[in-house]
Parts: structure tokens; sequence; C-alpha cells
């Protein structure tokens, strides 16, 4: 279970990461602009080459990283695209609530998996249902945000399945370097419109942001490598419940939130009203009994 250990320490970081997203796009910045940054931020990884045993493998192996690569891409702009269109409140629960259950079904294609204990289906049910509530405020959902919901959700859920590909052919950050390059790669061809190249440049010069987006992306790389480590580890039959594990970075972003909004109001300021404070505490003891029942 030490694979459970480094997940719940990735979304805590995680959830370190989405407070600094938070505040960041505050400003309406264009979610092209964002996916580049951070696919930008984390090509970063290259630098670890020199210290370890890199190899150079055949395309039959390197076909899963790169698909990756271009997934996850694809998946945080679908993401930022649909956080641009409706609020966080809409987006997130859909997300969460989708993921595993893509997941789950994509495990059966990927991985050939035909059953899975009733411990775990419960677990797994519950982390949903927790997920769902500790990220929903109650406003309605919408058909069309459903639908703008639905392809980041699959394309995380493919992404994924993709990883954890690359980590069953690959050692551990071998493959995280060729998945992250790619991706970095990707990115490049965003520069290819005028306007993008502008936003980029506008972009650069706001120090504030910039330090902000920076100390978010530390926190989002440690925590993106803690959870790729963790989908390493995991086994086959676990990856849905890994992803539905999720439910506890929002459990620490809601706490992160909540001490914020209380010590620097001035930077993030959220009201916490009577009937949500109790739906989040639900939905916290929800997710605590499915990881206390997919632990035991």
């Amino acid at each position: 279970m030490f694979w459970l250990i480094v997940a719940i320490s990735a979304y805590f970081f995680l959830a370190l990461s989405s407070l600094g997203d938070k505040i960041f796009l505050k400003g309406k910045e264009d979610p092209k602009t964002y996916v580049f940054y951070v696919c930008l931020f984390s090509g970063l990884i290259v630098l670890l080459i020199p210290f370890i045993d890199f190899n150079l493998y055949s395309f039959s192996v390197l076909i899963w990283p790169i698909l990756e690569g271009i997934v996850y891409a694809g998946a945080l702009y679908a993401l930022f695209y649909a956080l641009d269109k409706y609020e966080v409140s809409v987006v997130i629960p859909i997300l969460g609530g989708l993921q595993p259950i893509f997941i789950f079904i994509l495990s059966f294609f990927f991985f050939n998996i035909r059953e899975i204990s009733l411990q775990n289906t419960l677990a797994l049910v519950f982390l949903i249902a927790g997920t769902f509530l500790i990220s929903f405020d109650g406003k309605k959902f919408k058909s069309r945000g459903l639908l703008f919901c639905l392809l980041p959700a699959f394309l995380f859920a493919l992404d994924f399945i993709l990883t954890k590909k690359v980590f069953i052919g690959q050692p551990f950050l071998e493959g995280l370097i060729y998945m992250r390059v790619t991706s970095c790669l990707v990115v490049f061809f965003f520069l290819f419109n005028k306007h993008f190249r502008k936003n980029v440049l506008k972009n650069g010069k706001k120090s504030k942001k910039k330090t902000l987006f920076l100390g978010a992306q530390t926190m989002g790389a440690i925590g993106a490598v803690l959870q790729s480590y963790a989908i390493s580890l995991v086994p086959i039959t676990s990856l849905a419940i890994l992803n539905a594990l999720k439910g506890t970075q929002y459990v620490f972003l809601l706490i992160l939130t909540f001490l914020t909004s209380i010590f620097y109001s001035k930077i993030l300021k959220e009201n916490f009203k009577k009937q949500n404070l109790l739906l989040k505490i639900i939905s916290v003891t929800i997710i605590g009994v499915g990881i206390a029942l997919f632990a035991l």
C-alpha cells in the first residue's frame, strides 16, 4: 500500500498548485497560454538526463510515451477551455465523477481486466461520490456544461491509462522524461499563431503573475511526479481507485482555501455558507470511508 501514501502526498501538492491556479486564473488567462506554460515548465525534466541511465528505444516502445504526451497536452487544453466557458463549480464535479468511470472502462480494453473485488468496487463508489460532492457548490448543471466536460474527462482518463502503459515498458524516470518532452514539443506548435505569440510575450512581462505561476507550477510539478510514481506502483486493477483518490486533493484544497480566506483575504476571499460547509464535511466523511474500505 506504499502507492497509497505516495498518491495522497501527490494530491496534497496538487492541491497547493490548484490554490495557486485559482488565484492566477482570476485574471481570465487564455487557456492555450496557460497550457503552453504548464507543458513548457514540465519539459525541464530533461535536466535529469545526465544523472540517470537514459536509453533510446525503438518506436514500438516510444509510441506509448509519445501518445501520452499528445493526449496530456490535449487534456489540459480541453480542461482550461471548459473552465473558460463554465464555472469551476460546474466543471470539476463532473470531471471528478466521470474520470474514474472512464478509467475503469478503458482498463478492460487496454489491460484485459475481467473482474474487480466487491470491496474495491464499493471503495470506488464512495470515492467518486465524495469527490463529486466536495467539489459541488449547489449550482445547477447545464447539459452543454456536461458536454464540454466529457472530452477533458475522457482525455485525462486515457492519459492515466497510457501513463501506466509507459511504466510497464520503461523505467519510471525514463518514461516520465519521454512523456513530458513530447507534451512540451506539442505546445510549441501553438507558436505558429501570431496572436498567441503576442499573448505569451505580454504574459511573460507580468512579474507578479510570473512569481505566482512559478510557485504554483513548482508545487504542481512535485505533485505530478509523485502521481506518476503512484501510477507506476499501483496494480492495474486499482487504477480507477487511484484516480478517484483525487477527492483527497479537494479535501486539502478546501482546508487551504479556508485558511487563505481567513489569514490572506486580500489574495483570495471565499464565502463558506453553513449549508455548503455541511456538504463538504459529509463529503470528507464519504471519502474517508472510501479510503478505509480500500486500505482494510
